[in-house]
């Protein structure tokens, strides 16, 4: 697992990611999610997700309150697939921050938001994407 703690200034916001996930890193994120107060529904769907072993999926669990919002990748079959999670879920973390700061989701601005969350996370996704690199 690979950790990448991100700072969106613009709305206050923390972005914990975590990339390469399997099974074993269950336990640490959901205690997260746990200390984050996530609501019985939302922890249940991360609980299988993290623990059904599967490749190519993620999560995203925002808590609009405490201004944190929580991305998993797991382990990704290709270069290609990984792109396709990650597209995936910073969508969700951007529309979620949108929600939260009151902005229309159709708004330009969750554009911003999602590409600001790209940049940042660029330096490890990329690694991800690059066939050299995955291994």
């Amino acid at each position: 697992m690979i950790r990448q703690d991100i700072y969106v200034h613009r709305y206050n916001w923390d972005v914990l990611v975590f990339y390469e996930c399997d099974r074993n890193d269950a336990p640490y994120i959901l205690g997260l999610l746990d200390d984050l107060g996530a609501d019985d529904e939302s922890y249940g769907k991360a609980y299988r997700n993290l623990n059904s072993g599967l490749v190519d999926t993620g999560l995203t669990y925002t808590d609009p309150m405490k201004r944190v919002s929580v991305v998993v990748f797991s382990k990704t079959s290709s270069k290609a697939q990984f792109a396709n999670s990650w597209f995936h879920e910073v969508g969700h973390c951007a529309k979620h921050i949108a929600e939260a700061n009151m902005i229309d989701c159709n708004a330009e601005a969750v554009n911003y938001i999602g590409g600001e969350l790209a940049m940042k996370m660029h330096p490890i996704a990329a690694k991800l994407m690059c066939p050299t690199c995955r291994h």
